[in-house]
């Protein structure tokens, strides 16, 4: 199983990096800047990558929903059966998934269902979360 990470610029390159100092390098997960200097070579490596090994599983993180990264990945939906993709990629589906990558060959898609749910509960407002710890402790609120 290959985890590719792909975005506008050097986000996945930069959660790459974050990845290997967190979790260590792991050469199943790829990352793609697309688009530096309007370059779309890294989205076609992606592609070639994909349609090239037909018995890999890949599971695809993009950036944003209806960016052009995620809709030119969109497109590989329609031919490879072996993707999942993936948007609004955060470093707590990463790491999750990579982990996950270690232990098993593939992700079933109750698997990926699932650790989707974990990293969403990832996002959370501090100052919201304090207040509800400080609340449930019968401290006073902010």
């Amino acid at each position: 199983m290959k985890i590719v990470l792909i975005s506008h610029s050097n986000m996945a390159v930069g959660m790459k990096d974050t990845l290997n100092m967190i979790v260590g390098d792991d050469k199943n997960v790829l990352a793609f800047a697309a688009y530096i200097n309007g370059s779309t070579a890294e989205i076609q490596k992606v592609k070639n990558l994909v349609e090239d090994n037909q018995d890999e599983q890949f599971i695809i993180l993009t950036d944003l929903l209806g960016g052009s990264v995620n809709n030119e990945m969109m497109q590989l939906l329609e031919n490879n059966k072996n993707i999942r993709l993936i948007t609004g990629m955060n470093l707590p589906l990463a790491m999750q998934l990579q982990l996950k990558a270690t232990t098993t060959e593939k992700v079933t898609d109750k698997d990926l269902n699932k650790i989707i749910d974990e990293s969403k509960k990832a996002l959370a407002d501090v100052k919201n979360l304090l207040v509800e710890k400080r609340m449930s402790e019968d401290d006073q609120v902010l």
